[in-house]
């Protein structure tokens, strides 16, 4: 039987282990902190849950709806129900066409950390939590990989990738590996660009009016600090009656001037400008969460010849920013792709 090793268990290494399950191989995933998903995280605190990472997601593949709809359980699963407005540099909100408000918005009762530990459970891998791997080696028997403590895993048919392209780019810089093929694996990796954004959510024992329909607003410009706003009340499950939520990000070239500094410092700013954007009194939260997010959104992915190239090595790539694209739904994309080059790598 094959052996695959996935390091890292968000989204799109865990799509990639859960698509492998029928498939003649033992999968192993090595995850660095205790939980699964990346991303698509979720915190609970005085009895609510918010998703603090990525706020929804959605299906831009039959692949994925089916992923989501017919293969895992569905009985948390909630879409928001209302539309994502625009606005301006100057704040100004702006309502989209009709087609945009229609597009659906999933994320579970429990927290769109739901989506990680579904895959999990009805995955046939093993999985490694608190386990940080800093090292891999290429021996005539297979793939090895070390972990921080010095631990060594063997042997394995193949690796798969999925850390942001830095993280990754890092290890493999760090690993027992030489040669062209893979020094151009590495400079490619390393030439993935990244937004970083701070996400702050400020919670209420109150709830407010509503200036419009909207669930969150989106946008369109780099020169506002904030890239997204939204109300997580909105989500089924997530908040108790009589009280609000609301979950903002700030855009990347606001949070790259102070990137470096503790987001704490910021939230009045934060909060004062989602003010003037909902034209609401936000003072007074009952309390505040803040979120730093250094890989936030890939602006750029890999070409398909350097994913052959890692291929024929036995090392494979997935994550959002193989496809380009930062978004959850494009981070599972990319577990069904990495899937399909190792059933066509290794031949089962």
């Amino acid at each position: 039987m094959s052996r695959i090793a996935i390091i890292g268990a968000g989204v799109a290494g865990l799509t990639t282990a859960y698509l492998l399950r029928g498939t003649p191989v033992e999968v192993v995933v090595f995850e660095k902190s205790r939980g699964y998903g990346g991303r698509a995280a979720t915190r609970g605190r005085h009895g609510c849950r918010y998703d603090h990472g990525a706020s929804s997601f959605s299906a831009n593949s039959e692949r994925v709806r089916r992923l989501v709809m017919a293969h895992l359980p569905t009985d948390q699963l909630v879409d928001v129900g209302k539309a994502e407005w625009t606005f301006g540099e100057s704040g100004r909100v702006l309502r989209p066409a009709p087609a945009e408000e229609i597009r659906p918005k999933w994320t579970y009762h429990q927290g769109i950390s739901r989506l990680g530990k579904l895959l999990v459970r009805f995955s046939r891998a093993e999985v490694h939590t608190s386990t940080r791997v800093e090292r891999l080696q290429r021996r005539t028997d297979g793939w090895r990989v070390q972990d921080e403590d010095g631990t060594v895993y063997s042997a394995f048919d193949a690796v798969v990738l999925t850390p942001p392209a830095p993280q990754s780019a890092a290890l493999l810089s760090a690993s027992d590996l030489s040669g062209e093929r893979v020094r151009r694996i590495r400079r490619a990796v390393e030439a993935v660009d990244y937004t970083s954004q701070f996400v702050y959510v400020f919670a209420f024992d109150r709830t407010f009016p509503r200036p419009g329909s909207f669930h969150s607003l989106a946008s369109t410009s780099e020169a506002h600090p904030i890239a997204w706003l939204g109300y997580e009340h909105d989500k089924p499950g997530h908040v108790p009656d009589g009280k609000s939520i609301i979950v903002v990000h700030t855009s990347p070239s606001w949070t790259a001037k102070r990137l470096e500094q503790d987001p704490e410092t910021f939230a009045p700013e934060v909060k004062t400008a989602a003010e003037d954007l909902l034209v609401t009194d936000l003072r007074y939260p009952s309390w505040y969460d803040v979120q730093r997010w250094r890989y936030s959104r890939p602006q750029s992915g890999l070409e398909a010849q350097v994913l052959d190239v890692g291929a024929a090595l036995g090392l494979f790539f997935a994550g959002d920013y193989v496809q380009g694209t930062g978004r959850i739904e494009q981070a599972i994309e990319s577990g069904f792709d990495a899937a399909q080059r190792l059933r066509e790598t290794l031949s089962w």
